[in-house]
């Protein structure tokens, strides 16, 4: 059988590199750290994405930070600490002579994504300009700022048009429109287990007026792409429909019977649990808000905040009309299944996780 031959590892300084595959890839049997040289980092890092031919890390280093108590295994020099990225603080020790550079085990996914990661801050922290506050300001709906969705939100569209075509044929005719309240709102007069069953179902895709459409199926559009993209099509509309259901229950449970039976209509209950699992899996986007005419960009645990508060005020102050408990209550599920499925969309996701780290540099 052929020798082995090991190398000092800069890391823990070791002669435990040892060649991978790759000849000028060299991984320590210690530490577990990955040495690249001639090239191999930039090598390494095209091959990870499809769509780029040629990569250059050091074009896209962060700073200079200080000399490293590490060495290059070939040039014996003291290495340089950089910056990963201008917006992403991990650091990587390269050589100042050579093209070598070392990464610890926790640095190598953060480094083969860093194309991805570089672009996804260039998005992010984009600023409000004239267009974000002209849009709000005549709508009253906030821009949302967060990564592009890798596959196509086929589910949250479909919901989108069905709301709309429900909405469509209840204006058509005042039968049309009473029909679909009788038959597709929940009711909690509704006598037929099945028909009340069946409602649960219903209610999420009727709704009370244009304004109650458009608001709804707003917060639909900018949330629902990415957390469709987080679950995948079916577990995303599953959620979706379940997370109404639990919603409903939550208003039936704490509706008072004395006002007369209880007619709920709306997708607010659905969404607000979309709003849980956004504000669990996405701190690093970006939702605008504002306060007359100034607009600010807001992390999702600051606006929500903001929504809870208001939803609270109106149950307890018992203005009437608006499913509060539906809100809060599927805010709160969201909440509990965002807590609970973390670690597994993180896992499917690497991009979403390496982005909810520290080292990512938000600019709100």
């Amino acid at each position: 059988m052929p020798r082995t031959h090991y190398k000092r590892c800069p890391a823990c300084t070791t002669d435990g590199l040892v060649a991978t595959s790759n000849p000028s890839i060299l991984d320590c049997r210690h530490c577990h750290g990955l040495w690249f040289e001639d090239g191999a980092l930039n090598r390494a890092i095209a091959n990870k994405h499809t769509d780029i031919d040629e990569y250059d890390h050091e074009q896209h280093l962060g700073p200079a930070l200080r000399n490293s108590d590490r060495l290059c295994r070939r040039c014996n020099v003291p290495m340089i600490h950089y910056q990963l990225l201008e917006n992403y603080t991990t650091e990587i020790d390269c050589c100042p002579r050579c093209d070598g550079a070392w990464l610890d085990k926790p640095e190598v996914d953060q480094v083969m994504h860093s194309p991805r990661l570089k672009q996804a801050l260039g998005n992010l922290n984009k600023g409000v300009n004239w267009k974000s506050w002209l849009f709000q300001f005549f709508t009253a709906m906030p821009v949302e700022y967060n990564i592009r969705p890798h596959r196509t939100p086929w589910v949250t569209r479909a919901l989108l048009v069905i709301c709309g075509l429900v909405y469509l044929a209840g204006i058509l005719t005042p039968a049309a429109n009473e029909w679909i309240f009788t038959n597709l709102g929940l009711n909690s007069n509704t006598q037929e287990p099945t028909h009340f069953v069946m409602q649960l179902i219903t209610y999420q895709f009727v709704h009370g007026g244009l304004m109650h459409l458009a608001g709804n199926m707003y917060f639909l559009w900018i949330i629902g792409d990415n957390l469709e993209d987080a679950l995948g099509h079916g577990a995303f509309l599953a959620l979706y429909l379940f997370a109404g259901v639990m919603a409903a229950l939550a208003e039936l449970l704490f509706f008072d019977s004395a006002q007369g039976p209880l007619l709920l209509v709306g997708a607010s209950g659905s969404i607000a649990a979309l709003f849980g699992l956004y504000l669990m899996w996405f701190r690093h986007a970006s939702l605008t808000f504002m306060i007359v005419v100034y607009q600010k960009k807001l992390a999702p645990h600051w606006y929500f905040l903001i929504w809870s508060l208001i939803n609270l005020f109106g149950m307890f102050t018992g203005q009437g009309g608006v499913a509060w408990a539906a809100h809060l209550g599927g805010f709160a599920l969201g909440l509990l299944l965002g807590y609970l499925l973390k670690d597994y969309v993180h896992r499917k996701n690497p991009l979403i996780a390496m982005l909810n780290q520290p080292e990512a540099v938000l600019r709100r």
